[in-house]
């Protein structure tokens, strides 16, 4: 049985059509997903203070934090996500204090830390615990980041510790706004 060359074309333009549909990038980013709900301003700004104060808990006994810096909305609105503008972040700087005001070298905090977060499953964003101004920045598994930073003072290291939250809805969600 021979096939007429237009059934045969015909068929193979069909396929071929079906192919890229099926095949073709939608244009489905993140952007064009359906907005998924987070956690609200209130929400994230305790997640930041809880996984920092457990942070501390890690290290040795009299440690405190001294609160330096940060905000409750910082604006999202160039996220690494391709998500949606108008989402914030919560982010608290704090000064690690050693106790009885002593000073601080590199093995009293970041080996202490490390072991704490690897304990913990956190994945590890930048490890750069062998330069002259130590880094360790790890991520929780919902998306909260610590940033462990060092800076060498000659006779001591000072520490701060970073808690960020990922890009929220300050309500949960964007209707809620």
């Amino acid at each position: 049985m021979t096939v007429p060359y237009r059934a045969v074309a015909s068929m193979l333009a069909a396929i071929t059509v079906t192919a890229l549909v099926l095949t073709a990038p939608t244009g489905c980013t993140a952007k064009d997903e359906a907005v998924q709900p987070t956690d609200t301003q209130p929400q994230a700004t305790a997640r930041v203070d809880q996984l920092t104060r457990q942070a501390v808990a890690a290290l040795p006994d009299g440690t405190t934090l001294k609160y330096h810096d940060g905000s409750d909305e910082a604006p999202c609105d160039d996220p690494t996500d391709n998500g949606p503008a108008g989402r914030i972040f919560v982010e608290h700087r704090y000064t690690l204090v050693p106790p009885d005001d002593d000073t601080w070298s590199v093995d009293d905090v970041i080996p202490a830390l490390v072991a704490y977060w690897h304990d913990q499953s956190y994945r590890v964003h930048d490890d750069r615990r062998t330069d002259p101004d130590p880094r360790y920045v790890v991520e929780t598994p919902d998306g909260y980041a610590l940033t462990l930073d060092a800076l060498d003072r000659g006779d001591r290291h000072d520490f701060t510790l970073t808690g960020s939250s990922p890009c929220i809805w300050p309500n949960g969600s964007p209707d809620a706004q």
